[in-house]
């Protein structure tokens, strides 16, 4: 994530990939807010009902969603801008024991299907993620942003991230996404805080030129075709950004703070980005090594599928 000199390179690589206790540092009291990644898809599919309610009825602090749009403009929960193949299936059809799979390497943008057609013509869930084999199981619809909030009432001191899925290659364009969210946001008039997260500052700037809001950019972007884990660290350490210009990063996307991918994150750098005003998250650490770690770190936000694990918590 963080440049450091190239004489210590081979050291911070080390301490990445091994989470090593602070990378050299000492411990210093950290009081981040867990979020649920996904809902807590650690547990339940990812984006599901069931997982947002297990996660409102464990009182877990804050949860964090993915939102795309559909053709008509209705805001969904959804990690990718199309219909996964790996975890969505068509829906059954009379007769069938089984659903029917999804072309293996297809990827039908959200975009081109109306509300009533996806949850006509596909179910999410019941598959399971290979990513998280002990997750439960349950095929399910998609759920909207207006059923979400509906959930949400009657727990007003939960934080809400909104993690924005805007791509221009998949989905309708930043000020479109501003004004369908913000509106029922604001119709619905939650007491619950709440922040957007996206790696694109266009989008970003989007929302906050309609009303003022926290934002944090995403970063980096770990596209869902690449081996994140070695292609981030490895392509970050190889450009050397260091802190200066992590902030630059930050300011230049219109953002409040950065959300670093915890393969990357960095402590020093991390707490000079805090020092400089700015707000910090790491995301999405799973172990209870991890979580131990990164607990003790001064950051605003720690995002994980797990936030039984946090001892934090």
């Amino acid at each position: 994530m963080i440049s450091l000199p190239s004489k210590r390179s081979a050291g911070v690589l080390a301490c990445v990939l091994l989470l090593a206790a602070g990378c050299g540092l000492g411990d210093a009291p950290g009081t981040p807010r867990l979020v649920a990644h996904r809902s807590g898809s650690g547990n339940f599919p990812e984006n599901s009902r069931s997982a947002i309610t297990a996660a409102l009825r464990e009182g877990y602090p804050s949860i964090e969603v993915d939102l795309v749009l559909t053709r008509d403009r209705i805001p969904i929960l959804s990690h990718d801008a199309w219909i996964d193949p790996v975890l969505c299936t068509y829906a059954p059809g009379p007769g069938e024991a089984e659903p029917r799979r999804l072309p293996e390497d297809s990827r039908w943008p959200i975009q081109d299907f109306t509300l009533e057609e996806l949850q006509r013509d596909f179910r999410c869930g019941g598959l399971g993620d290979p990513t998280k084999p002990e997750a439960q199981r349950i095929a399910d619809t998609y759920v909207t942003f207006d059923e979400l909030l509906s959930l949400v009432k009657g727990h007003p001191d939960t934080v809400l991230q909104f993690d924005i899925k805007e791509d221009p290659a998949y989905t309708q364009s930043p000020e479109v996404f501003a004004d369908e969210i913000l509106s029922r946001w604001n119709t619905a008039a939650l007491p619950n805080r709440f922040f957007i997260t996206s790696t694109r500052g266009a989008l970003l700037k989007a929302f906050q030129a309609r009303q003022d809001m926290e934002a944090l950019l995403i970063w980096p972007e770990l596209r869902k075709d690449s081996n994140a884990t070695v292609t981030a660290i490895l392509n970050e350490l190889q450009r050397q950004v260091g802190v200066k210009e992590l902030i630059q990063l930050t300011r230049d996307a219109g953002a409040d703070g950065i959300a670093v991918a915890y393969q990357v994150a960095d402590r020093a750098a991390l707490e000079s980005v805090r020092s400089a005003g700015l707000k910090t998250a790491v995301w999405t650490a799973n172990t209870e090594a991890q979580l131990s770690l990164f607990c003790r770190w001064p950051l605003d936000y720690l995002i994980t599928d797990y936030v039984e694990r946090a001892p934090c918590r």
